[in-house]
């Protein structure tokens, strides 16, 4: 779904069109579930944050500045994913039952992608993961409060850390 149909959506939401929420909770609640699962590697936490997300972005609707509404959700959904956190819960590994619609489908070794996951800071894979859902570094520092910079230079070493690991080529 493009930016202006989720911002049209948005504001159908504002109006507290039901079809709206339905429509743009369609849309992205395999890619919040993902983010959520990153954090937490429990299915029913992660159930309860895409859950929660949508929840918030019904009785938030009339907060939002038409900007960036995937950006605007992914960041309500990392920030439920942190309280997640802070309420006891660690960072886990990803696993092979994340949905199949998501960015991790085409990837056939999660314990591959885990133990590499597992090699970054947990700011670089917040960044890789969030990048490979298909969002923008500008996206991704307004998602995660970093300046794009930072962003943009955590992702560079995260590959590069990546492609060591993995024992590909780097040309440093």
């Amino acid at each position: 779904m493009e930016k202006e149909e989720l911002n049209d959506i948005i504001l159908r939401i504002q109006k507290k069109d039901t079809k709206a929420l339905e429509k743009i909770y369609n849309d992205m609640k395999g890619c919040v579930y993902g983010l959520a699962y990153v954090y937490t590697k429990s299915h029913s936490d992660s159930e309860d944050i895409v859950q929660n997300t949508f929840l918030r972005v019904w009785s938030k609707a009339d907060t939002y500045k038409k900007d960036n509404p995937k950006a605007w959700i992914m960041t309500i959904a990392r920030n439920l994913s942190i309280d997640n956190i802070n309420q006891g819960k660690r960072f886990t590994e990803l696993d092979e039952n994340i949905r199949t619609d998501d960015c991790y489908s085409k990837i056939t070794d999660t314990d591959m992608l885990n133990t590499l996951l597992s090699t970054l800071e947990e700011t670089e894979r917040e960044i890789v993961i969030l990048y490979s859902y298909g969002f923008s570094h500008s996206e991704i520092s307004k998602i995660t409060l970093k300046p794009y910079a930072t962003v943009r230079w955590k992702y560079s070493n995260a590959i590069k850390k990546l492609i060591k690991i993995s024992g590909g080529e780097n040309n440093d």
